[in-house]
């Protein structure tokens, strides 16, 4: 389990540092523009090839060859079918959260907190219980400390996982409306788009075509 969380993390943290460079530049002045991605920790193991780049086996590699290394990892990447999905939670404009408030809201909604200072949740009990979601710091490292501050929160999870994809989405969703909720922030896509009904619709449709592509 400890090692799912660090791949996960993993992950997510590259999926950030994607957002921050890209995205947060596009956003509107009422996300605070002064929080960092989460840094990923590999412990020392050599980071993936980022989406876009182009694969290189080494030096002298040709185009012809590195378009043919491109083409069969994103054959593999299509055949796994994974997906990474994200909830940011943001502090109003100027604000931040207050670590006895986030404690407080992770408690009402049942989220674990681990003990590499994540927050969890979980399907199942003791022994059988399977990860869902997790919980980070919007600022980097990403995790959370007693008497810390932060501009906000991130929501993530990877598919397929140990439940249906629309089962996941409408699991973590519902505990980022109810912590925004608590702690007075705006909940938004990886876009930093706020959710409309619309948009609610449209992440519900794109987490039925996940299950129906994998099965």
């Amino acid at each position: 389990m400890t090692e799912l969380r660090l791949i996960i993390l993993a992950i997510g943290a590259v999926i950030l540092g994607l957002i921050y460079y890209f995205g947060t530049r596009k956003k509107d002045e009422e996300v605070d523009n002064e929080f960092e991605p989460i840094e990923p920790n590999l412990n020392g193991k050599t980071p993936k090839t980022a989406p876009n780049e182009l694969p290189r086996k080494k030096q002298s590699l040709s185009i012809d060859e590195a378009h043919k290394v491109l083409q069969q990892q994103e054959s593999h990447a299509h055949a796994k079918k994974e997906k990474i999905v994200t909830l940011f939670l943001h502090a109003k404009q100027g604000q931040q959260f207050d670590w006895h408030l986030i404690q407080n809201a992770a408690e009402q909604v049942g989220l674990e907190f681990g003990a590499d200072n994540l927050y969890y949740r979980f399907n199942g009990f003791g022994t059988n219980k399977q990860l869902v979601f997790m919980v980070a710091n919007m600022l980097k490292p990403g995790i959370f400390q007693p008497d810390m501050r932060t501009t906000g929160l991130v929501m993530i999870m990877t598919l397929p996982g140990v439940l249906p994809a629309l089962d996941m989405w409408d699991s973590m969703f519902p505990v980022g409306e109810r912590i925004a909720d608590i702690l007075g922030g705006k909940l938004t896509d990886e876009n930093h788009h706020v959710f409309t009904r619309q948009r609610i619709a449209s992440m519900r449709e794109e987490m039925r075509q996940f299950d129906h592509d994998v099965h």
